[in-house]
């Protein structure tokens, strides 16, 4: 007697229930038919000579073949496939020939499979979340007995292992014992994965729902987590419970049959002719940027840099595979901080909404492997499991993180190769893989001390690391500062939103519209460089504002990653206005964008100019030369006082040089912290290293 009682760290397989009756012999005789067609042997004798097991069928050929055929594979898929099979071993001769349905006129959503479709033929789509390792499974086993020698074949039909129950020699006869065989058995590849809705089927706040499913032989490995998959197969149900705790849910399971990895992301999304009619009207209007641009969260009044950098990032720019084997991304990340009640997580959720393919989450509620992707247990087949994140399934879309800053330095860290390559590279509990993450990334983070100090550098107000900071193409600071005129026109757009909320949140383009917008730029356009205008616009305004660090007194106004950033946008404007053609106007328009998030966040305020370091390195100019001087009278004291400076003395010193104690005290806390000053005795400080 066998086990059939549920285990937790492995589905009882025997609790399957099929339900499904034998073919008929007609159903039988054309199945033979169809695989005996000319043009069925010749793919199959094609397969042969490359040394591949399945021969893969679009289920529009069997309907046309014969209906009364493709309501048999629907209804009763298990002996069907096993018929088919059966056929396709006597033809090929290949011992684990497989016959593989794809492209079922009708796909079933993950939320909507129901009881009845228990034992059917099924085709579902959405994003890979979990894939397991790949197993032997034994397909036929060979048992020796150990009284006779005799070896015993048992066909492993069931998810349950047989052993035989008696010894086939008939001088024998006996009940064993017998011994496994392992090198003589056949084994076959399993592998288990989950499958999850995709995020632009989730409106209204849905939770998604997911599918485990079970794939077998040659069609294992085809995906990894975050891929878009459509996969069609058996759909069957087990029972839940633990040993003598039988409970009456059944738990379902799809047994693959056929599994196809979608590639383009959102640009797969089917317009109908009518929609790209309206679209390509909708392009002949030299309007057509404004419109988008005020149908971004209309319901929030103001931020017009902010609803157009937004406008960019939805649609992107292509990203271009360079011949030495590395990538630029076309994506554009975006963070807005602030003062609170500046609506930056209703901006994040509108745009998470807008997106084709668009995710929200609270930076407070994830953790680093959540965002990138995490090892889990396998409740299916036991072991280790590698299930995407948040960034790996929005791959292709967008990514709204709110409440960025909460995140530990450990997480924000973990989204850091995310941002720039685009990827996530595993290693965790003997799995070593890498996964897409091709989204831009919205993000949003609050002031340390509650509210924006326009007298303190970013880097000190935002609890993230500098080299974060960094891999921001924009950054926008939404400040809520008293101002009678524009106070009142705001204070009368939220009354009358609660007042008339149908007449003033009325887009020029609304919500369905613009996102068949976006699709349609993101599936047909790729703007390109065709005249000199644009580029010598960049180039001019990269040249000038670096040019004024020439001087030496002077800091750094913008790098090489600005630059990259004002290609990402310009052709982001060109797409916009679904132009392949890219002018000088879209060049400008970037360039004013850059340069307003470079005057909000990548101020000195010590100086009022723009230094990028302070968010490169979190440091501007002025502060490090300050921190310098301090550095350098420490070690001026500890020559005169033996080896340790009294801190009182360095706040004098430094403080006839313009720097306050203030400064002095913070810098030096974070120097011990850093480790690079230390405390010998109280009111004295050393160099750690001289």
């Amino acid at each position: 007697m066998h086990d059939n009682s549920y285990k937790p760290d492995r589905i009882p397989f025997d609790n399957c229930h099929l339900g499904v009756t034998n073919l008929d012999s007609s159903v039988k005789e054309k199945l033979g038919e169809f695989l005996h067609a000319r043009g069925i042997l010749k793919e199959l004798r094609r397969l042969a000579a490359k040394g591949q097991k399945s021969l893969v069928i679009e289920f529009e050929r069997l309907l046309e073949f014969d209906m009364e055929l493709a309501k048999a594979l629907l209804e009763h898929p298990n002996d069907f496939l096993d018929t088919a099979d059966a056929i396709l071993v006597e033809i090929t001769k290949l011992p684990s020939a497989h016959l593989r349905i794809k492209n079922i006129d009708k796909a079933t959503l993950i939320r909507d499979i129901r009881a009845s479709q228990v034992g059917k033929f099924i085709q579902v789509e959405g994003i890979i979340t979990r894939v397991s390792e790949v197993k032997p499974e034994i397909k036929e086993s060979v048992f020796k007995c150990l009284r006779c020698g005799e070896e015993n074949r048992v066909m492993q039909i069931d998810e349950v292992f047989r052993e035989p129950l008696i010894c086939e020699n008939p001088n024998c006869s006996r009940k064993g014992p017998f011994k496994l065989e392992i090198e003589s058995s056949e084994f076959r590849d399993w592998q288990s994965i989950r499958v999850q809705e995709r995020p632009e089927e989730l409106r209204g706040g849905r939770m998604p729902r997911q599918l485990d499913g079970i794939i077998k032989d040659d069609f294992v490995d085809k995906a990894v987590p975050g891929n878009h998959v459509i996969i069609s197969g058996i759909l069957r149900v087990f029972q839940e419970g633990m040993p003598r705790q039988r409970k009456t849910t059944f738990r379902k399971i799809l047994f693959v049959n056929h599994i196809e990895v979608v590639q383009k992301g959102v640009e797969e999304a089917e317009l109908s002719p009518e929609d790209e009619a309206r679209i390509k009207e909708l392009a002949k209007d030299q309007w057509l940027r404004n419109l988008i641009i005020q149908s971004i969260a209309p319901s929030i009044y103001g931020y017009e840099p902010i609803k157009e950098a937004i406008a960019l990032q939805l649609f992107g720019c292509p990203a271009i595979d360079l011949p030495d084997g590395t990538r630029k991304r076309g994506d554009t990340h975006i963070l807005l901080t602030g003062d609170p009640g500046t609506a930056k997580s209703e901006v994040l959720k509108w745009a998470s909404l807008v997106a084709p393919r668009g995710l929200y989450t609270s930076g407070k509620k994830a953790t680093g492997a959540g965002l990138t992707a995490a090892a889990v247990r396998d409740e299916i087949g036991g072991g280790w499991a590698l299930e995407a994140g948040a960034l790996v399934i929005s791959d292709g879309g967008l990514a709204a993180i709110d409440e960025f800053d909460k995140m530990s330095e450990e997480d924000a860290s973990a989204i850091l190769e995310s941002m720039e390559q685009q990827t996530v590279s595993v290693a965790k509990a003997g799995i070593v893989a890498t996964l897409n993450t091709r989204t831009a990334i919205l993000a949003a983070a609050n002031p340390a001390l509650g509210r924006f100090d326009k007298y303190r550098p970013l880097a000190e107000q935002i609890n993230l690391p500098p080299m974060i900071l960094s891999r921001f193409d924009l950054i926008f600071i939404m400040r809520d500062e008293p101002f009678a005129e524009r106070d009142r026109v705001v204070a009368r757009h939220i009354l009358e939103l609660h007042h008339e909320p149908t007449r003033v949140v009325k887009p020029p383009l609304d919500m369905d519209t613009l996102r068949k917008i976006i699709i349609y730029a993101r599936k047909y356009i790729d703007p390109k460089f065709e005249g000199k205008e644009p580029l010598k616009a960049i180039e001019d305004f990269f040249v000038e504002w670096r040019k004024v660090a020439e001087k030496g007194d002077m800091p750094l106004p913008i790098t090489a990653r600005q630059l990259e950033a004002l290609v990402r946008l310009t052709k982001a404007n060109a797409r916009m206005r679904l132009s392949d053609r890219i002018t000088v106007e879209d060049a400008n328009r970037a360039i004013k964008l850059v340069k307003i998030s470079l005057h909000e966040a990548g101020i000195d305020p010590e100086t009022g100019r723009v230094d990028i370091d302070v968010l490169m390195t979190g440091k501007s100019r002025s502060q490090r030369e300050k921190l310098e001087r301090v550095l350098d009278i420490i070690k001026d004291l500890e020559g005169e006082y033996g080896g340790a400076a009294p801190v009182g003395e360095i706040k004098r010193l430094a403080s006839l040089e313009g720097i306050k104690e203030s400064f002095v005290d913070e810098m030096i806390d974070k120097e011990k912290m850093r480790g690079h000053l230390y405390e010998p005795k109280p009111g004295m400080i050393s160099r750690a290293v001289r």
